[in-house]
């Protein structure tokens, strides 16, 4: 039995593993120069208030503590790039041959790749390894590296079930990154597309992305299939940290930012097409960043008026924010192979700009988990995009779709800009993505389901 293709709300993809309904390291070159039509101003730290407005507003602004956020806050993911251990005291090496041996056990189950769960992959040797992972994603760092496997040793496929269930040990369930059900996206710009970079959404370029989160998403999941010639670092730096310094230089900031006023994008189609909610809430014991900066105030291609603009003291908040996420960063030195597991909530991630060689294309699959045992709590000022990804949300979506490799050719989406490529429910269809237009011009390669029906059931 054969399903339908897959597409990225932004990208058109080729092989697909459709079922039960159901970042990169090399030289560092200088940010490439960002569109205007994706990035407003304050987000590159540009043009936000003179010096001496901020400096106004350190020495005459609030200089006390939120009364609904803590004091001075300690503990493991309170680290700074300035001083914390290199990214490969977090990296696991797994044992390769354990690891073959599970896949091939997998398929002679005869199931669907995206049943590639902890039940179904057997990994009782590295059970603890994995379990420490996940301790550290939630209750230690806040980000985890898993090294050893090669993806030119395997088929497409192959790499997507490694993924999935490997990536199963560490969150047990997986979101939905855009209303047509797209569970993985890859993140790369390939040789092949026509489409001219300012009409591609931010990660299909080779630009620079500011620090921001993957709204909705609880564990931030990287497959590394390929880096660039140059470049292309993925760089993560914890709220902790930064919240402390702020705490110290700019305490008004986090006022502005816990505020429950900031426009957030929903959908087109919804009156209005936004929520307020705040960027920054401590909740449940944990101190939550939920922050993407294109998905604040008026989505650049709008030309109406119906989301508010931001004002000039959140403008000048985020890009000091901006500022505090650099000094603070870590850049992940990783190679192809690699599957990086980022607590979403608890650290922003940004990208370099970089460039591709002749015979190489930056290539990541991303992923988005919650663990439903270690995840932290979602405060409900946060709910909206995290619904639209885990929850009831979630569940009005019918299908399930695993796209294995990217497109050839780029079909360019109205939602041409952003940084973590969602949009809560926006379902609209006239996107230019035709599935059967897709699958005829792939000769119809699909993945085929053995067994049955898609059930609309998440795995």
């Amino acid at each position: 039995m054969f399903f339908p293709l897959s597409q990225e709300p932004h990208l058109s993809l080729c092989h697909t593993f459709t079922f039960k309904g159901h970042e990169m390291t090399a030289r560092v070159l200088p940010p490439a120069s960002e569109s205007p039509t994706v990035l407003q101003p304050w987000v590159r730290g540009q043009e936000h208030g003179s010096d001496a407005d901020i400096m106004f507003r350190q020495q005459n602004g609030i200089s006390q503590p939120h009364p609904e956020l803590p004091g001075h806050i300690s503990g493991p993911m309170g680290w700074s790039g300035q001083d914390s251990p290199k990214a490969q005291e977090h990296t696991m090496h797994l044992p390769i041959p354990v690891v073959e041996q599970a896949l091939q056990f997998f398929y002679g189950l005869e199931l669907d790749g995206d049943e590639a769960t902890r039940e179904r992959f057997p990994l009782p040797q590295l059970e603890d390894l994995l379990e420490q992972c996940a301790q550290e994603v939630h209750r230690g760092s806040g980000f985890c590296i898993v090294r050893g496997l090669n993806p030119s040793k395997y088929t497409p496929e192959d790499n997507i079930v490694l993924f999935l269930a490997l990536a199963s040990y560490i969150g047990d369930q997986r979101g939905i990154q855009n209303a047509k059900g797209d569970v993985l996206s890859h993140v790369t710009e390939s040789k092949s597309w026509t489409v001219p970079r300012e009409k591609r959404h931010g990660i299909h370029t080779n630009e620079s992305l500011p620090f921001h989160t993957d709204m909705g998403c609880e564990i931030l999941s990287i497959q590394v299939r390929d880096r660039a010639d140059a470049g292309g670092h993925t760089c993560v730096a914890s709220i902790v940290a930064i919240y402390n310094d702020l705490l110290q230089t700019n305490p008004w900031v986090l006022h502005v930012l816990a505020r429950h006023d900031w426009p957030i994008q929903t959908s087109s189609r919804k009156d209005p097409p936004f929520v307020l909610s705040p960027l920054l809430e401590s909740y449940g014991g944990n101190l939550l960043i939920s922050m993407d900066p294109c998905r604040i105030g008026p989505h650049p291609s709008s030309h109406g008026d119906s989301i508010p603009s931001l004002t000039k003291e959140q403008e000048e908040a985020l890009a000091i924010l901006q500022t505090a996420a650099r000094k603070h960063q870590l850049r992940l030195e990783t190679q192809p192979g690699d599957l990086i597991f980022i607590n979403n909530l608890g650290l922003l991630h940004a990208r370099e700009s970089y460039e591709d060689g002749t015979s190489s294309s930056r290539h990541l699959v991303r992923l988005w988990l919650r663990n439903t045992r270690l995840g932290w709590a979602i405060p409900p000022s946060m709910k909206m995009p995290w619904d639209a990804a885990f929850g009831d949300g979630s569940r009005k979506v019918p299908n399930r779709y695993y796209p294995i490799v990217p497109m050839p050719e780029y079909m360019e989406c109205k939602y041409s800009s952003g940084t973590a490529a969602f949009v809560a429910d926006d379902g609209d269809t006239d996107d230019g993505n035709d599935t059967d237009a897709i699958s005829r011009a792939t000769g119809g390669h699909i993945f085929p389901k053995p067994d049955g029906n898609p059930s609309g059931e998440n795995t």
